[in-house]
Formats: C-alpha cells, structure tokens, sequence
C-alpha cells in the first residue's frame, strides 16, 4: 500500500517539475519574435513526414493525393514513354486500391506515391493497362454510371445487390474452407 502511495507521489512530484521548467513571456515578446508577414510552411511533395490537414497549406489540403498522383504519372510516362491518354490512370488506379488491394492513405505522399507506381507497373508490364483503362471506359458509358443510373435505377439497383451477395457467399464459403 506504501509502496503505491511512493509510486503516486513520485509521478506527481516529476509531472510538477516538467511543468514548472516552461517560461511564461509576455504576449508582447511572443508577438515581436514572429514576424507578421511569416507563411505557413508547404511541407514538400517529396517529404517522408506524414501529412495532416493542419501541416499544409489548407487551401491545398485536398490537392496533396492529386499532385503525388500526377508525380508517378508523369515518371511512369517517362519510364514506359507511354504515349496514349492517360486521364483514367486515377480512376483505374483508385478502382484498384479500393477493391484488389489495399493502399497507402493519399495524405502520406510517399507511400502513396510508391503504391500508384508499383499498380502502373505492374499492369504496364504485364499487358493489363489498355484493358483496364478499356474496361472503365466501357464501365463510365454502361447503364449504371453518372446520369445513366437514374435512368435505370431499379436494374442498377438490382445488380448491385446481386454483387453483393455473390461476394457475401463467396467470402463464407472462403473462411468455411478453412
């Protein structure tokens, strides 16, 4: 019993004494050492420090996952010297990343950069990426997509139940295997 009171007593002693170091200055000097005129800092495409909506410019918060894409896209094209249009690579990819594998976050640039290079790749290399990019094509002009899913709602409606349960099914009958 003594020895918890100790414990509890030298935990608080020491959270006292971290407490009592930090120096009160006057809000004066606090506001003469940082300058008016001083921006926030962009912290780089490139950067290996995980982004938060608080460590970027805000009005560019939504563009980080976008210029790190576009940056693998343009290495990408460079390495392939791919000449066709690539203006659903980002579909295609976050197609991918949301049902055949899991991907980096798109506020973590450099891991997110390295996971859309390594899903390019691998479809350039073995012959997917036209058919992929066909396959959304066609995808973007069927029945269920955009203003055409209103149109046939009850059919869209329908099949996509039917997807999910097919999945549902085929999931149980995966972890019954096992």
């Amino acid at each position: 019993m003594k020895a918890k009171y100790l414990i509890f007593a030298m935990a608080f002693a020491l959270l006292n004494v971290g407490c009592s170091e930090k120096k009160e200055e006057p809000q004066s000097q606090q506001q003469v050492e940082q300058p008016v005129s001083q921006k926030k800092s962009v912290v780089p495409l490139d950067s290996s420090q995980i982004l938060r909506y608080k460590d970027i410019d805000q009005s560019d918060s939504i563009m980080v996952g976008i210029r790190t894409f576009h940056a693998a896209e343009k290495e990408f094209v460079k390495r392939w010297n791919y000449t066709k249009d690539t203006k659903l690579f980002l579909d295609v990819v976050d197609k991918i990343c949301r049902e055949a594998r899991p991907c980096a976050s798109m506020q973590d640039s450099i891991a997110y950069k390295k996971a859309v290079t390594l899903i390019l790749d691998s479809l350039m290399r073995n012959d997917l990426l036209d058919g992929a990019i066909e396959a959304r094509i066609q995808e973007m002009n069927g029945p269920c997509f955009g203003d055409n899913y209103n149109k046939n709602k009850k059919k869209c409606d329908e099949e996509s139940e039917d997807r999910v349960r097919r999945k549902v099914i085929e999931e149980l009958k995966r972890r019954k295997g096992k």
